[in-house]
């Protein structure tokens, strides 16, 4: 199922054990991230617990999200420019039984989370690898608590000296290989049809599937690019999105006018005036 903004505007909505106001969008078989620009940056935390999503990108710019819990999914990416660039105050982050496996998704992580605080990975296959505990610590330096356990400063001593070592250099170097693996793997499945992000953000690219974030990313100019996602902001409701969402499949601007030639054969994209002006255990351990 795809994650709606129909779906968004009626989900369940709380206050959970930390105080923080919480989107729920547990179990409903969702696929990928989308569409949160409909929350309009109003949640300090979202649940997307137990469904079915492989990797963490396509997040608009939500300077309030402090905790996104991933538990049960399938999540084995990360964005780590996505991450950075939109989610500036992420600090919690649970991916307790996802399929993550690569050292390069450690170092993302890294990069795309320079204020995480809270990291669960437990039940992922890169935990069964030898010096998981000490090279996550090495890449996400602001961690304090990783799988449920405090970081002690011995634990930290002992990731600065791994680093300087010779198996610290040879994880590095796997790190480097599995991530170029990785780009490869996303280049095949990218040019067999297939949906994988490659590290440019397509967060508010709107449609369904590659031919749509094609029209997103080739018929529209970079000022359109900006008008398209402030209506997107600013939509008053699903049915406005859904609109929006069905020009741009079409490479029509949404603010522009259409015409038909003599036998109605396409549409022309026109400039024209804008429409618009304009997981419990994590929590409870964090609040002790």
């Amino acid at each position: 199922m795809r994650l709606s903004a129909q779906i968004l505007q009626s989900a369940e909505q709380r206050t959970n054990p930390l105080s923080e106001r919480e989107l729920v969008l547990r179990s409903i078989a969702i696929p990928s991230i989308e569409h949160l620009s409909v929350t309009r940056d109003q949640f300090d935390s979202i649940d997307f617990s137990n469904n079915h999503i492989t990797s963490l990108d396509n997040f608009p710019r939500l300077n309030r999200l402090s905790s996104l819990y991933l538990s049960g999914n399938d999540v084995e990416r990360v964005d780590a420019r996505n991450l950075r660039r939109n989610l500036p105050g992420l600090k919690t982050l649970v991916l307790t039984g996802n399929r993550v496996a690569g050292w390069d998704v450690l170092g993302d992580l890294g990069v795309g989370c320079p204020g995480l605080e809270f990291l669960s990975l437990a039940g992922n296959p890169v935990t069964r690898r030898q010096h998981y505990r000490l090279y996550t610590i090495h890449k996400i330096p602001s961690l304090k608590v990783l799988d449920f356990i405090k970081i002690k400063q011995s634990e930290r001593e002992r990731a600065q000296r791994l680093a300087s070592s010779a198996a610290g250099a040879a994880m590095e170097a796997d790190a480097r290989t599995e991530a170029r693996a990785s780009a490869a793997t996303a280049a095949a499945a990218s040019s067999n049809g297939e949906i994988v992000n490659t590290g440019e953000s397509n967060t508010f690219e709107p449609g369904e599937g590659k031919s749509a974030e094609e029209s997103f990313a080739t018929q529209f100019t970079l000022e359109e690019k900006a008008k398209i996602r402030e209506m997107v902001a600013n939509a008053d409701s699903p049915e406005e999105i859904d609109r929006i969402e069905g020009l741009v499949k079409r490479g029509i601007f949404p603010g522009s006018l259409t015409s038909a030639d003599g036998g109605g054969n396409g549409e022309k994209k026109r400039s024209a005036n804008e429409e618009d002006d304009g997981e419990n255990a994590a929590k409870k351990q964090r609040s002790e």
